[in-house]
């Protein structure tokens, strides 16, 4: 094993390559376990929803215990245990009394390491999963995000299917499937296991190492590949209607970083400004206060493993589709050109290490924080450093990376109620690009 070690944080490298971090936090009274894989949907090639129904499916019986079994053991002694996966990774997550930990860590190793994807589960779980992905089909907000991301992402490419699966993929796996999934893509060198609580080192090193050190490597792990999405020469709009609806939802937008890029903090500033701080940003505070146009404005930077999309996203009366992405196209080319404000720039820093700080107030969102840790290579005194690293961001290097928003190419996705016959029938407008 190889272990590196800060002041009051101390990572291990198991045999296997499973790396740990422990954070003893003395005086808690409690631990939070984070353990994740890098087994998420950027994995499924073409079966759209796979690695979603494998991690629905981890809570619910293992090689030990029935998932019936499973619950009623953490409930006896009040600790709670989740899994779920996403586009990048499939997450374990839990909580417990320090005096449990024992009974946590074991549990936590089943779900992650020993499902068994019994059959009688496996449809109750398919039966939910394909319900949500139907529920959404009707949905203008989730629709005009498929629409976004099949018009932005080339086929292939994780970020162009949907989040919630395709519902023919979901019908038609089997549990050998999962099985296979699970065997392919969970190994050790490929996850991470973070404890944080009222712990002693040495003891909990021991519990993880017994749970976790039969876990078989498989070699190393590379994030795979894809091909980019190329540039547009000048925005692209594509609209779908849904019957019986009276709201209609918009994303704007285009690719945006990776968490790992260097320019990501520069992006994150430069998207706080632009949606997100006080009442949205300033396309909150434009479009849906200022205008009253929106129910709700914002803009988000999806940046994690892969450079996800950076969009704005608006529901508004369908009569104000066309004004709402002029006002939209308006506030960021404003922003482009004249940059944030100096005021911006204070709340935005502020913002950061004050929500970081509050994060670390409770041992499970110490135990994310250092998730994310591991997960992006951030370093063991990341957390110390990060202030410094906000304070560090140039109003220069905010300005490049708010004219990094595609505003010249973006695609614009809009999912509207059916048009009446009248409205069918009248010539339409289009906001200038």
């Amino acid at each position: 094993m190889s272990t590196i070690a800060t002041a009051d944080l101390v990572r291990v490298v198991l045999p296997n390559g499973l790396p740990v971090l422990l954070k003893p936090l003395p005086g808690t009274g409690a631990t939070s376990l984070f353990a994740f894989a890098k087994a998420g949907g950027m994995l499924d090639g073409d079966r759209p929803g796979l690695a979603r129904f494998v991690g629905s499916m981890l809570m619910h019986g293992t090689r030990a215990r029935s998932a019936q079994q499973l619950a009623e053991d953490l409930d006896a002694i009040g600790a709670s245990l989740s899994a779920a996966s996403g586009l990048e990774i499939t997450t374990v997550v839990g909580r417990a009394l320090s005096a449990d930990l024992p009974v946590l860590v074991a549990a936590a190793a089943e779900v992650l390491l020993t499902p068994t994807f019994p059959p009688d589960e496996t449809e109750k779980i398919r039966g939910q999963l394909v319900t949500a992905v139907r529920v959404n089909a009707l949905d203008t907000r989730a629709a005009a995000e498929r629409l976004f991301r099949r018009m932005t992402y080339p086929v292939g490419h994780p970020h162009s299917r949907p989040p919630d699966g395709d519902e023919t993929v979901l019908t038609s796996l089997t549990p050998g499937d999962l099985l296979a999934f699970h065997g392919r893509h969970f190994t050790p060198e490929e996850a991470a296991v973070i404890v944080a609580g009222e712990i002693d080192g040495s003891a909990t090193m021991e519990l993880i190492q017994q749970a976790f050190g039969g876990w078989r490597s498989t070699g190393a792990w590379a994030l795979p590949r894809f091909t980019p999405p190329a540039p547009l020469d000048g925005p692209r709009r594509a609209s779908l209607h849904l019957p019986g609806k009276t709201q209609a939802d918009l994303v704007l937008g285009g690719p945006g970083v990776a968490r790992t890029d260097d320019r990501y903090y520069a992006v994150m500033m430069a998207n706080l400004v632009l949606g997100q701080l006080g009442m949205m940003g300033r396309i909150g505070e434009s479009v849906r206060e200022r205008q009253g146009m929106a129910y709700y404005a914002y803009s988000d930077l999806r940046a994690a493993l892969l450079d996800g999309p950076w969009w704005v996203r608006a529901g508004v009366n369908p009569a104000n589709v066309d004004r709402a992405v002029t006002a939209i196209v308006h506030e960021i080319r404003t922003l482009q050109h004249d940059g944030p404000e100096d005021d911006e720039l204070t709340d935005a820093r502020r913002f950061l290490v004050g929500s970081l700080a509050v994060r670390l107030e409770t041992t499970q969102g110490i135990a994310q924080a250092l998730a994310d840790v591991e997960l992006y290579g951030l370093g063991l005194d990341y957390l110390e450093r990060y202030p410094s690293i906000i304070e560090g961001v140039s109003r220069d290097a905010i300005m490049a990376a708010i004219n990094q928003f595609p505003i010249d190419g973006y695609v614009l996705a809009v999912a509207a109620p059916e048009p009446s016959p009248a409205a069918d029938s009248a010539p339409r407008s289009h906001p200038a690009a």
